[in-house]
């Protein structure tokens, strides 16, 4: 795995943010304004607007720049069902890793939702969802199949937070029901097992999918 450049952790500093709902749908990214932030030239920042833009994440208006481009609700429900179809997917094949002790990283993923359902708080929520998927994502053994993964979760975030902001409550007990699921495969290093239980539980992301951006 490459190491990751400065133009990587930019990218996704700016990709949390939209996923957060800082950067709202519609909304312009100032490349002076980033370049000073992140203390860089416009060359690093075009090069991550243009990433965004290639991830769907944002989109390039000829005279105007570039801005934050939101998915349609509608859309966000199939890729939901394309993302979770994926996960079976690699169950059935059994495109997973070899067996390796996780159980800490699920028991403190697990402990972050509990917290969650004393306190909901968005930010807090967004680290575990997003720290979910990427075990998942450690466990993919094929390349493309992982990357796909991680575009359908990224299309599908910010539109899934929006829903998360406004129902707490329901978006916990969600997550919470996702983790419960996968941790008696985790504890049996049963990979496969382990993308059967997940693949359903990401549909269920879909009540939180607001019915207009």
């Amino acid at each position: 795995m490459r190491e990751k450049t400065r133009v990587d952790a930019i990218y996704e500093t700016l990709r949390d943010r939209i996923c957060l709902g800082q950067y709202g749908h519609g909304d312009m990214f100032h490349e002076a304004d980033l370049g000073q932030e992140f203390e860089v030239s416009r060359t690093p920042i075009r090069q991550v607007l243009q990433r965004l833009a290639s991830e769907k994440l944002a989109v390039v208006r000829t005279g105007v720049g570039t801005v934050v481009e939101g998915c349609a609700p509608p859309v966000v429900r199939n890729y939901l069902e394309i993302q979770s179809r994926l996960l079976a997917s690699v169950a059935e094949l059994g495109l997973t890793a070899d067996p390796t002790p996780l159980e800490e990283t699920v028991a403190s993923l697990y402990f972050r939702a509990s917290r969650l359902e004393v306190k909901a708080d968005p930010e807090r929520f967004w680290l575990a969802f997003k720290d979910l998927r990427e075990l998942a994502s450690r466990l993919i053994v094929d390349d493309l199949i992982r990357h796909m993964d991680e575009l359908l979760f990224y299309r599908t975030a910010p539109t899934i937070m929006m829903g998360a902001r406004s129902r707490p409550k329901e978006a916990v007990a969600i997550l919470k029901q996702n983790i419960d699921a996968i941790v008696d495969p985790i504890e049996k290093g049963d990979y496969p097992a382990f993308f059967s239980a997940l693949a359903p539980n990401v549909r269920r992301y879909a009540a939180l999918v607001p019915d207009h951006l």
